[in-house]
């Protein structure tokens, strides 16, 4: 407990940008956590569901590969569907609905990542800014008291220090947290072009198969 108070009260040395500075960090915290989830939990296309789908389209069972793709609430899955309801339709209006659809995902695979990248920018600047603050708040009692009170030109110093740290440090696991997610958006884009440009080419499997019956 009493290692836990020495630690909040070492984090306030730090100034008034310390409020600021953890508010920010707690917001970018928060958006991170929130984007993992739903990373993980939400949009994760379930295991084989492309394999699945293109086999039933391949086999003539396009109801039951609508189906099994309405079942799932996923940007791959979203795509899919959108482009079986087109199945009959001239292959152009197929990819034209999941390009459409898949648009309509890219904001929402996007969803508050600016906060992010704001804190990124914004942590340093704000720990600059105590840092500031606190050097001249050293310089105010050196030129008031002289050299002779020693510890309260420290604790300007110590302030500027704690500031500076505090917004490098919140900055940087911003910014691989940034990279990830930025990373798993790609993922998600890649997975959604990859699985639209197999089912246009079931479809024109599907159709050559069809010319070709006598």
């Amino acid at each position: 407990m009493h290692n836990l108070t020495g630690g909040v009260e070492f984090i306030f040395r730090g100034g008034f940008m310390m409020y600021p500075l953890l508010l920010s960090g707690l917001f970018a915290l928060t958006v991170i956590l929130e984007r993992l989830f739903i990373f993980r939990r939400c949009y994760q296309t379930p295991r084989g569901l492309v394999k699945q789908t293109i086999e039933l389209v391949r086999r003539g069972q396009i109801s039951e590969a609508d189906q099994l793709c309405e079942k799932s609430p996923t940007p791959v899955a979203s795509v899919l569907a959108s482009g079986i309801s087109h199945f009959n339709n001239p292959v152009a209006e197929m990819e034209l609905s999941m390009k459409n659809q898949a648009e309509e995902w890219v904001p929402l695979l996007e969803r508050r990542i600016e906060i992010i990248d704001t804190v990124i920018t914004a942590a340093p600047l704000m720990g600059l800014l105590g840092t500031i603050t606190g050097m001249m708040a050293s310089f105010r009692v050196l030129s008031e008291k002289g050299v002779n009170e020693p510890n309260a030109i420290t604790g300007g110093v110590a302030e500027a220090l704690i500031a500076t740290a505090t917004g490098l440090v919140i900055a940087l696991v911003c910014l691989v947290s940034y990279n990830y997610l930025s990373t798993k958006i790609k993922e998600f884009i890649y997975e959604i072009e990859s699985a639209a440009s197999k089912l246009v080419e079931a479809r024109m499997l599907t159709d050559r198969d069809l010319k070709g019956k006598p």
